[in-house]
């Protein structure tokens, strides 16, 4: 039975729900999974739902820390420095307070996001974006969603494929992010074109609004109960280098590193090897997560069983190396 330590649902940014996810899980080999929302922790009656499940999947509850930059880097806000808290308790006060602090920054990136893309001639609105999202929280997916729900927004996005199309013959910088955005579906190439803080198109991404800087978000995880790990360092790399991650692992700044997750190009394939000699070496903690926002990635996830089969049993060695106590659910 395969295992996913890093998943989201609608309560973040997400596709499913508490119920669909598990269901999916198990329909596709999964034995157990870890809901870790960004910046959200489940309600009184997510909960009490997960409580009453009785299906065959073992369920463990987290939360995925939009972090600031480490002090030495000025503590700011930036784009995919994720940390995973495993283990975090729902109902710690502080971890709380943070998230209801980061669902009113996440609306008002939103509102900006929306009014960056109608200048560029797009049709949509925040309730589109919330329609989008099933909830209160809306995350760059939704906006996605929302922005290809509406066909009179595919001429704007061809368009822009275009320029970049056009642009990319003089720079291989853009040459390279347009062939990596050709690499994935087409309902993706917002992110490439301009909705993230290196997009072709600048100045439409909006980054977080709030954040705590990293050994803060640690702090937060760690007084939870929880244990915190590094989420998808290839795609902070160019700023969290190699030799200042094992900084923080050797300092005990960071309790783990997680080796994979839903990125699966080539160069992600090199990072786990380094990662996983990187934990070794300082005796921290390694993880695997589909960093599962639809469906369809649990699924493609499961259908690679080289990588899949490696996540088997990972849960109960994290467990026993942190701490006996530890329980499969927070509500155990």
């Amino acid at each position: 039975m395969y295992e996913s330590l890093h998943n989201h649902t609608t309560a973040s940014d997400g596709a499913q729900s508490y119920a669909e996810v598990l269901a999916t899980a198990e329909s596709s080999g999964f034995g157990v999974v870890a809901f870790t929302d960004h910046d959200m922790l489940p309600s009184a009656a997510d909960l009490k739902a997960l409580g009453s499940y009785k299906g065959a999947v073992k369920w463990l509850l987290g939360c995925e820390i939009s972090s600031g930059l480490p002090r030495e880097l000025g503590g700011g806000p930036t784009s995919m420095f994720h940390i995973l808290g495993l283990f975090t308790d729902p109902t710690n006060a502080a971890l709380l307070e943070h998230c209801g602090r980061a669902l009113a920054a996440r609306t008002e990136r939103m509102e900006r996001i929306v009014a960056n893309l109608r200048s560029l001639g797009f049709a949509i609105s925040v309730d589109d974006c919330l329609r989008a999202s099933g909830g209160e929280s809306v995350g760059r997916p939704h906006i996605v969603k929302a922005l290809n729900a509406n066909p009179a927004n595919a001429a704007v996005m061809d368009t822009l494929k275009a320029d970049m199309e056009r642009a990319a013959v003089n720079s291989a910088t853009v040459a390279m992010n347009y062939m990596r955005m050709l690499e994935r579906d087409p309902s993706d190439y917002p992110y490439r074109l301009f909705l993230s803080d290196d997009a072709f198109i600048p100045g439409v991404y909006v980054d977080y609004l709030y954040s705590i800087d990293m050994d803060a978000s640690v702090k937060l995880i760690r007084e939870a109960g929880g244990v915190a790990i590094l989420a998808h360092w290839p795609t902070i790399w160019r700023k969290i280098n190699a030799a200042m991650l094992e900084g923080f692992l050797r300092d005990g700044r960071l309790d783990g590193v997680e080796l994979r997750s839903g990125f699966v190009d080539s160069e992600v394939d090199g990072a786990a090897r380094q990662l996983a000699a990187m934990a070794d070496r300082h005796g921290a903690v390694t993880t695997y997560g589909i960093d599962g926002h639809r469906a369809e990635d649990i699924i493609r996830f499961a259908n690679d069983k080289n990588l899949a089969n490696k996540t088997t049993g990972q849960t109960q060695l994290l467990l026993d190396r942190l701490d006996p106590n530890l329980q499969w659910s927070n509500l155990a």
